[in-house]
C-alpha cells in the first residue's frame, strides 16, 4: 500500500484521538462535544470518525 499524499491525508476522517491532538484538548473533551452535538461525526463500529471540515467549522465558530 502506497503512502498517502498530503491531499489524501487532509480528506481522511480523523479519529477521536487525532482530533483531540489536533485541537490540543483531552480525548474526553472531544467525546463530550460529540455527545452534545457540538461536533458532527460518523460512528463506524465502535469508533468515531470526524471530517477535517467539521473541525474547521468548530474552529470558525459556525
Amino acid at each position: 500500500m502506497a503512502a498517502l499524499t498530503d491531499e489524501e491525508r487532509a480528506e481522511r476522517p480523523l479519529t477521536v484521538d487525532e482530533a483531540a491532538e489536533f485541537l490540543k484538548v483531552n480525548r474526553s473533551t472531544v467525546l463530550k462535544w460529540l455527545k452534545e452535538g457540538k461536533i458532527r461525526a460518523a460512528k463506524i463500529g465502535r469508533e468515531w470518525r470526524i471530517k477535517k471540515a467539521e473541525i474547521d467549522r468548530l474552529l470558525n465558530g459556525e
